[in-house]
């Protein structure tokens, strides 16, 4: 299967959504998670299908959230430069420094993301 890896500054962004989704409700934060996954596996598979935001990058819609996946597919990988908020201003990620932009490794999304 295709390796994902989150930049660090869209790995904050998860964590951070994940967190105020848990403040608003008990568990909607791993419900959230859990459709990322959803999207995540169908992207693994078929990361050319969802529409391109970009020359460079693809946006993947969320279900049931106001939030999109922006990844890049280069070289077998699939690289996830930011989940964006479309409730915001769409381009909000690409104004970033380049030190934000480090890469962190996801193996497996649940144990990762979410035990500080």
């Amino acid at each position: 299967m295709r390796e994902v890896v989150f930049l660090a500054l869209a790995q904050n962004e998860l964590d951070d959504i994940f967190e105020s989704l848990e403040y608003q409700k008990k568990n909607k934060g791993y419900i959230f998670i859990e459709e990322v996954e959803k999207m995540l596996t169908l992207i693994r598979h078929y990361p050319n299908v969802w529409s391109k935001s970009s020359e460079h990058t693809h946006k993947c819609f969320i279900k049931d959230f106001p939030y999109a996946i922006i990844y890049q597919y280069i070289d077998g990988m699939i690289r996830v430069v930011a989940i964006m908020n479309l409730h915001k201003k769409p381009i909000h990620w690409a104004s970033k420094s380049v030190s934000e932009y480090a890469t962190c490794r996801i193996a497996n999304l649940p144990d990762t993301m979410y035990t500080r």
